[in-house]
């Protein structure tokens, strides 16, 4: 099931999240090698903590779907018995597997459509990795042409004298 970000794209998140901070943060000197340490110790530790969290979530409707089968089948069995033992429960017994087969469908049901969404979220998370690596790639582009051109005006306002 995937219901989280791969490792590849957690990791490409951690370092666009890093660049960011050192980005924001930077002054003329740079950043303090502790201060990035401290903030990239934080965000692994987080990103940790999400992966462990998403797996408890899996483990515990796993856990929830195979108890309420084995209830659910416990009880269809124990009522076909009781009807093949007497016929007299035949209506008592055909509610209670209904409703117990019943409550199997819902919560196998809720666990499909989790594992759906899960997935169209994954398709998501990686179409919206990929703007934003497109998104930097044409602002890392637009910086590289305002340099070009600033250099270029500098090098005009130095003929004219200007400067």
């Amino acid at each position: 099931m995937s219901d989280g970000p791969t490792p590849e794209q957690q990791a490409e998140y951690l370092v666009r999240k890093m660049e960011q901070v050192i980005r924001d943060n930077r002054t003329v000197k740079g950043m303090s090698f502790r201060t990035w340490q401290a903030i990239a110790k934080e965000e692994i530790a987080n990103a940790i903590r999400d992966a462990e969290k998403r797996h408890v979530d899996r483990d515990r409707t796993i856990s929830r779907i195979a108890l309420l089968g084995s209830g659910a089948m416990v009880s269809i069995g124990f009522w076909g018995a009781v009807v093949a033992v007497d016929r007299s429960y035949g209506g008592t017994a055909a509610l209670v597997a209904l409703a117990a087969g019943a409550m199997l469908l819902f919560f196998a049901g809720e666990w499909g459509l989790k594992r759906a969404s899960a997935e169209w979220s994954k398709h998501k998370r990686a179409e919206r990795l990929a703007n934003i690596e497109a998104l930097d790639l044409r602002i890392k582009r637009m910086e590289a042409a305002l340099r070009k051109k600033e250099e270029r005006l500098k090098e005009k306002m130095e003929e004219v004298g200007l400067l």
